[in-house]
């Protein structure tokens, strides 16, 4: 973010009820409520939650920067912590390399406790998981920036999708969300490669979908969607193809256009509102 940008934000309040919101609608941080569910996201939400809930062991969703990866990681974090029968643990960015390390952080994030040696550590987990079966849990493992995960750790994970509860089934369930080269991480490990249930894919939006996710923030945010808009039909395109229609691209523009609308106090954002704020800040791209 530009230093211009964050002593409006930081040093002065920002009077968002000028634009007829009660929060600020385009922050880039993961928030499940701010979820705007596309094609390809709406696709697989529906797929990896069956996945999950069937009890059908690891599900995959690979995305580029920058498509909603970590949103979508909140957003399953969220709905099955508040499932008694389900007991999730989230992992934002895995330990480096060691399988060790791997699962002491799964264990620190399911309250269990962490050991020394891998032989330890895993008979633990396994005491944990066998616990939770009994009581009709089932444990959920997300982990974010899976695609650097090592050869090791995917092995790790493996043995631990191997373990069985007492009732022949899969004791825990496993959400592996990264960068495209995660499903090439895959390819070299075949034997955990076989046990992914399902595969998802997060796509950059298309120029309708770019006006549904400003629309539906707004909407999030508080403003009444009987007002007139606040970004005019023709700025659409132009956000569109500087953001090539990366959701966190669209949403970080749109952050800084409504400051710039704030600024100058305006009432919409319309295409040569954009254009002209594009041409007088080319550096804003460089903080996102």
């Amino acid at each position: 973010m530009t230093a211009q940008a964050e002593f409006r934000i930081n040093s002065i309040k920002v009077d968002w009820s000028r634009l007829g919101v009660v929060v600020e609608p385009f922050s880039i941080e993961a928030d499940p409520r701010f979820m705007y569910l596309s094609t390809e996201t709406r696709r697989a939400l529906s797929k990896v939650s069956y996945m999950v809930e069937a009890a059908q062991g690891a599900s995959v969703v690979v995305g580029e920067v920058g498509t909603g990866k970590t949103t979508l990681a909140s957003w399953f974090y969220s709905r099955y912590r508040r499932r008694p029968d389900f007991s999730p643990a989230r992992i934002d960015e895995p330990p480096k390399r060691s399988g060790l390390l791997l699962l002491r952080r799964i264990a620190a994030e399911l309250n269990v406790s962490t050991r020394r040696a891998t032989e330890h550590q895993m008979r633990e987990l396994r005491t944990f998981l066998t616990e939770q079966a009994d009581k009709g849990i089932l444990p959920l493992i997300i982990i974010d920036e899976a695609h650097e995960l090592s050869k090791d750790q995917f092995i790790t994970l493996r043995s631990l999708l191997n373990f069985r509860d007492p009732k022949g089934g899969k004791a825990y369930q496993l959400i592996l969300l990264g960068r495209p080269e995660l499903d090439l991480n895959l390819r070299q490990v075949p034997d955990f490669n076989d046990r992914v249930a399902t595969r998802s894919s997060l796509d950059p939006l298309t120029p309708d979908d770019t006006k549904s996710l400003i629309d539906y923030r707004l909407l999030a945010a508080g403003r009444d969607s009987k007002l007139q808009p606040l970004f005019a039909p023709d700025a659409i395109m132009p956000i569109w193809s500087e953001t090539r229609g990366y959701p966190r691209r669209i949403c970080f523009l749109c952050l800084h256009l409504c400051l710039e609308l704030l600024d100058t106090g305006g009432f919409q954002i319309d295409s040569s509102f954009v254009e002209t704020f594009l041409d007088g800040n080319p550096g804003y791209r460089h903080a996102e």
